[in-house]
C-alpha cells in the first residue's frame, strides 16, 4: 500500500479534517484533512490533495474555477499516488508532490494572484507526455483566447477534430501556436481570467517553430494546457530535467501584470531539484547575415539536454542568454528553413561569439513559386490549415495547374494529397536558347505517410523516385501543423525532357502508404524553383 507523506515546515497544521477550503486570513499554508491550503496573501487561496498532488481547488476572489468533474489539475495525466511536502521560505511557498522519480512544485510568492509551476522529470512518466493541465470551470470561463470552439461539435477524425454545424471544422489541436510565439495563453469569462504562463521552455522538444494544444474546451471543463513534451508531430527527443518554471496567472479579465510574469525570485533557497542559477549559465552572441530581408533570421541552440532561441535585430545582431554550459548545435533560420549551422561550445559566467551566414544554393534561378522559409505561406489555403481541417467548408481541394508568370501563388495548394488533389501542374514556357539542364528543388517542411514528390516532365521523363523522408509519424496536417522536418527534394531534369515553347511539369506522390482521405500520404510545399546549373 502506499504511503502519503506531508511535511510542514513553517505551515500551520490544522487539528481538524475538512473537505472545503477554508478562507485564510493571511499568506501562509494549512493541511486540512487531506488536502495543503494555499493563501498567496492576495486574492487566491488553492488546494492541493495530499494523495496524489493534483490541484482540487482554486478560489479566486471567492469564486471557485476549478471544474466541477472529479478529475484534479494535474502534471501528465495525473501521478496517481505522491509524497506530498510544504514549505515556507521567507515570502515564497512551496508545496511539492512527488511520485518516482517526478517531483511536481506548487510555488507561491507572498501578494500575487498566481500558482508558479516546475516539474522535475528526469525520465519521460509512462503515460507518454509530460504536460501540466488546468481544469477550469467552463460556465465561468468559457472564452479561450486562441481557440474559441475547441471539441465542440461532431467528431470526424480521431475523436479530437470536430465538424460544427456551419461546416466548420474545431479541436483542441488549433489552438496551438510556435513556442517561441506563445509566452502567455489563456481562458476568460466575466469579471475573470486564468493564463498560463508557458515560462521557461529550455528542456522542452521541438525547438522554436514546434506547437502544441493550449486549451481544449468539453461541456463542463476548460482545460488550459502547458506541453512540455508529446508526440504531437513531434522531431525531437523527450528532454530530462526541471521544467519551468511557469505558471498559472489569475486576473479580474484583464492581461497579467508585469510583476505575475516575473519569476526572478526563483532561485537556489526554494530547494528545486536540477535549479541552475543565472551564476552558473552563459550566454552566445554575434551577428548573422544571408536572410532574405522580409525573412525572420531566428538562431536556434540545441543538444539531447536543453534548446534556446532568439531572433535577430535588423543589422543581424543577436544575443542567447541563460544557456546551461555544453556544446550546441547552433542553427541559423530564415524563418523556419535552415541556413547554415556550426558547434558552439558555451561556458558559465561567459559568451561565446559567433557568427553565421546563409549558405546560397547554387544555380540561377529560372522560376520560383513561393519563398524558401520552412512554411506554406502564401500557398494555397496555407493561412486556415493552421486553424482547421482539410475538409473545413472553407476550403476545397482539387488538382491544381499553375502557369508561370500569370498564376498567383495562392492557385497553387499548400498540400497535395495523393488521394484528394493529385497530381499538380505547373506550366511553364522556354525559349529555344534556354532549353538546357535544369535543376527542380522542392522545399518540403512536412509529410504524411512516407510521401515524397515524383516528377514527370512533359509526359515522356519520369524523375527517379527519392526515398522514403525522415518525418513525425503521428498526424500533422490534420491536426493544424505544417512542421516537420525540412527536407529538399532535387531533381535534375535533362535538357532531352525539355522544349522550345510550352513545358509541363507534373508533380506526382510516391508512397507504398494506402489512400485515406486527408490521412493519404500528402506533402507540404514550401517553395519549388527550376534552376540552371
Amino acid at each position: 500500500m502506499p504511503r502519503h507523506r506531508l511535511h510542514t515546515f513553517a505551515c500551520a497544521l490544522l487539528l481538524y479534517a475538512g473537505v472545503s477550503a477554508p478562507a485564510l486570513a493571511e499568506f501562509g499554508c494549512t493541511r486540512s484533512g487531506d488536502r495543503v491550503i494555499v493563501d498567496s496573501g492576495a486574492e487566491l487561496v488553492f488546494s492541493v490533495d495530499t494523495h496524489n498532488g493534483d490541484i482540487v481547488s482554486m478560489r479566486y476572489r471567492d469564486n471557485e474555477l476549478q471544474t466541477t468533474e472529479p478529475k484534479g489539475s494535474h502534471i501528465a495525466s495525473g501521478l496517481g499516488s505522491a509524497s506530498v511536502d510544504a514549505r515556507i521560505a521567507g515570502g515564497t511557498i512551496v508545496v511539492s508532490a512527488k511520485a518516482g522519480d517526478l517531483i511536481q512544485y506548487y510555488i507561491v510568492r507572498k501578494g500575487r494572484n498566481a500558482i508558479y509551476m516546475a516539474t522535475y522529470a528526469p525520465t519521460l512518466p509512462p503515460v507518454g507526455e509530460l504536460r501540466f493541465v488546468a481544469r477550469l470551470n467552463v460556465s465561468k470561463l468559457p472564452d479561450a483566447q486562441q481557440e474559441p470552439d475547441s471539441n465542440v461539435g461532431t467528431a470526424i477524425e480521431g475523436n479530437d477534430v470536430f465538424l460544427l454545424p456551419d461546416g466548420r471544422t474545431s479541436s483542441k489541436f488549433y489552438s496551438a501556436r510556435r513556442m517561441m510565439d506563445d509566452q502567455v495563453h489563456g481562458v476568460s469569462g466575466p469579471g475573470v481570467a486564468v493564463f498560463m504562463l508557458m515560462g521557461n521552455r529550455e528542456h522542452s522538444a521541438g525547438g522554436p517553430f514546434f506547437k502544441d494544444i493550449a486549451t481544449q474546451k468539453t461541456l463542463v471543463t476548460h482545460e488550459l494546457y502547458n506541453y512540455m513534451y508529446s508526440d504531437h508531430t513531434q522531431t525531437e527527443a523527450f528532454r530530462g530535467g526541471l521544467h519551468g518554471v511557469y505558471g498559472l496567472l489569475f486576473t479580474d479579465g484583464s492581461a497579467p501584470s508585469d510583476a505575475q510574469l516575473n519569476t526572478d525570485f526563483v532561485d537556489a533557497t526554494l530547494g528545486l531539484s536540477d535549479y541552475l542559477p543565472a551564476s552558473g549559465r552563459g550566454a552566445v552572441g554575434g551577428q548573422v547575415s544571408g536572410v532574405l530581408p522580409d525573412q525572420p533570421a531566428v538562431i536556434g541552440l540545441r543538444n539531447a539536454q536543453a534548446q534556446y532561441w532568439a531572433t535577430a535585430d535588423g543589422s543581424g545582431e543577436y544575443q542567447v542568454t541563460g544557456v546551461r554550459p555544453g556544446r550546441y548545435r547552433m542553427t541559423l533560420y530564415q524563418n523556419e528553413l535552415e541556413v547554415a549551422w556550426r558547434d558552439i561550445e558555451v561556458f558559465a559566467n561567459d559568451t561565446a561569439h559567433a557568427t553565421l551566414q546563409a549558405v546560397a544554393l547554387p544555380g540561377t534561378l529560372k522560376w520560383q513559386i513561393g519563398i524558401p522559409d520552412g512554411t506554406p505561406a502564401g500557398f494555397g489555403y496555407a493561412g486556415l490549415l493552421p486553424h482547421a481541417h482539410p475538409s473545413d467548408a472553407r476550403m476545397r481541394w482539387s488538382a491544381a495547374t499553375y502557369t508561370v508568370g500569370s498564376s498567383g501563388q495562392s492557385s497553387f495548394p499548400a498540400v497535395q494529397w495523393r488521394g484528394i488533389n493529385t497530381p499538380s501542374r505547373i506550366d511553364f514556357t522556354l525559349a529555344a536558347d534556354e532549353v538546357r539542364d535544369y535543376r527542380l528543388r522542392i522545399f518540403v517542411p512536412l509529410a504524411q505517410g512516407s510521401a515524397r514528390p515524383q516528377i514527370s516532365v512533359n509526359a515522356r521523363w519520369n524523375g527517379p523516385m527519392p526515398d522514403a523522408p525522415l518525418q513525425p509519424k503521428t498526424r500533422g496536417i490534420t491536426r493544424g501543423t505544417t512542421r516537420g522536418n525540412n527536407t529538399l527534394y532535387e531533381m535534375d531534369i535533362p535538357a532531352s525532357a525539355l522544349q522550345a515553347g510550352s513545358n509541363c511539369i507534373e508533380i506526382g506522390i510516391a508512397s507504398g502508404s494506402p489512400d485515406n482521405g486527408f490521412l493519404s500520404p500528402a506533402i507540404v510545399f514550401d517553395s519549388i524553383q527550376l534552376v540552371a546549373l
